[in-house]
């Protein structure tokens, strides 16, 4: 049997530069939809606050997450996932280079990548290469859109539904929410993956539907009953 399912969000927008997602928030609606969710034990849930590029490779050398979920800031025409520097303001990474570090621990178990910020669809797209599941947007999306589709997200995995059938949910609750239809959320999946067919909770943590058994009334069954009557 192996343990529960880890949820690793990176905090890396900086708190010091203005328009900078509020990572504390979306990291507490995080928490709240696992802890409220049928399979809460099945996940492990963790973050890493005031992450830099060289804290998150050293993370993932030690430990290596099913969902690793980035609350950062993106840059525009495709300049790059920002992550905080050494005088706390944040500047963004190469793409190429993010995607064959996080490429190499796919392997090991991670199955899903969610980029909580604006502009990484050209990132997902890279990403989708080789890690099963991931989610990113085009354009700009407003903070408390993004976490909405957060909160309802994980509660859907947590509850053990699909990565596909819980980005459906999500993207349809922040569109119903206000959200710029444009710059949804989306999901990709490497070549071969099917989004539907892959889940957060193991089969051995989800337990099936309880079935009645049905038992037949009066002997035989009333369709016989009536032959038999037929006969006589």
């Amino acid at each position: 049997m192996t343990g529960p399912s880890r949820i690793l969000v990176v905090q890396a927008a900086s708190p010091r530069v203005a328009g900078s997602p509020d990572a504390g928030a979306e990291y507490r609606e995080i928490q709240r939809s696992v802890e409220g969710s049928q399979y809460r034990h099945a996940v492990a849930l963790d973050c890493l606050p005031a992450a830099r590029l060289a804290d998150l490779s050293d993370r993932l050398i030690k430990e290596v997450p099913a969902v690793l979920h980035f609350s950062a800031r993106g840059t525009p025409d495709g300049g790059g996932l920002r992550f905080l520097t050494g005088d706390g303001a944040d500047a963004p990474v190469r793409d190429r280079g993010l995607s064959d570090l996080l490429g190499q621990f796919v392997a090991e178990g991670l199955r899903l990548v969610v980029l909580g910020a604006c502009w990484t669809s050209e990132l997902a797209e890279l990403l989708a290469v080789a890690v099963p599941c991931v989610i990113g947007t085009a354009g700009p999306i407003g903070d408390q859109d993004c976490r909405t589709y957060s909160r309802t997200l994980y509660s859907s995995l947590a509850h053990g539904r699909s990565v596909g059938q819980s980005h459906a949910i999500a993207r349809a609750t922040a569109d119903a929410s206000g959200a710029d239809p444009d710059y949804l959320p989306s999901l990709r999946g490497s070549p071969g993956t099917i989004p539907e067919a892959v889940y957060l909770i193991g089969p051995e943590f989800r337990v099936p539907p309880a079935r009645t058994p049905v038992k037949p009334r009066g002997g035989a069954p009333g369709w016989l009953q009536f032959a038999r009557k037929r006969r006589l």
